[in-house]
């Protein structure tokens, strides 16, 4: 197995995993917590405040003043291990309490004597309010925090339909999670270079050179002699070549029926190349008598 596909499926299992470590775990709790929020707004006052009661019961409170009121908007006093607590609760989950609340809680728990207080909301509590109740005896609890305390509590049916919808969405988010970790796998997979090959089965790199109309193929080690002669020889055979000499050891002088013409050219540089010690040879492109055109010096390849 290649780099590439261990780097591909690393990266996929990785997102997978994240993801369905996410939407199984954390979002599926948010979702629950946010779903019976709105399920404990939907049940009636004496219902809800019977449920926030019994909670309590579980951490050794006791209901000593029972005020029967259906309006929802009456303090209860509570007892623990001696003391008193005055438990107030706002049964809406569009509330959103702040310091006025704790204060007025705060002048209730004075009034009546009380060792502190418990504010209690669907809804939530501002920033001003915990500062507040910070420095007071009085503990919040709102949706978030009341609902991991409630939510045995709340009919069979009703809980099971919750977590039946919020595990549907985080089983249906999974998936989408574990296709975009596909999608980056395979995106590894192609960002990532091929591993070179072995140096005993890597092939000779062939230069390319630029296509000409008669391929004459030379012996790559010929003496230089014989290069500079089959080179003219070839170069004769090209239809817009007149003739082909060498002035010195190092100039060629082409004569040419087309001297401004670049195809000419490539078609001249196509046959030098094919000399291998002739290829940084100086060649003089002589345009026809009379043309108008210059005399242009050149190289195929410079070093």
């Amino acid at each position: 197995m290649t780099t590439q596909w261990i780097a591909a499926i690393g990266v996929a299992i990785a997102i997978g995993v994240a993801a369905s470590f996410y939407f199984l775990t954390i979002q599926r709790r948010r979702d629950e917590t946010a779903a019976g929020i709105v399920a404990l707004s939907a049940i009636s006052w004496r219902g809800f405040i019977g449920m926030v009661l019994q909670a309590l019961r579980r951490r050794g409170y006791v209901q000593v003043v029972d005020l029967e009121d259906a309006s929802g908007d009456r303090d209860y006093m509570l007892e623990r291990e001696g003391a008193r607590w005055l438990l107030s609760c706002k049964h809406a989950s569009t509330y959103v309490l702040g310091r006025n609340a704790v204060q007025a809680l705060s002048s209730e728990v004075l009034l009546k004597s009380a060792t502190g207080g418990l504010l209690v909301t669907q809804g939530k509590i501002d920033d001003e309010a915990r500062s507040a109740a910070g420095k007071q005896r009085i503990e919040l609890l709102d949706g978030r925090t009341l609902w991991p305390e409630l939510r045995d509590l709340m009919p069979p049916g009703e809980l099971d339909a919750i977590r039946t919808k919020t595990g549907l969405a985080a089983r249906r988010r999974t998936l989408l999670g574990w296709l975009f970790a596909l999608l980056a796998g395979v995106a590894t997979f192609l960002a990532m270079p091929e591993p070179a090959a072995p140096a005993s089965a890597a092939a000779t790199p062939v230069a390319a050179a630029p296509a000409a109309p008669v391929r004459i193929e030379a012996p790559p080690h010929a003496p230089i002699e014989d290069q500079r002669s089959d080179l003219v020889r070839s170069l004769v055979t090209l239809p817009d070549v007149e003739r082909a000499a060498w002035a010195t050891g190092s100039t060629l002088q082409v004569f040419v029926s087309r001297g401004d013409d670049q195809a000419v050219v490539d078609a001249i540089c196509a046959l030098v190349l094919r000399q291998p010690d002739l290829t940084s040879s100086r060649l003089q492109i002589t345009p026809p008598p009379g043309s108008g055109q210059q005399t242009r010096f050149l190289q195929c390849r410079s070093f």
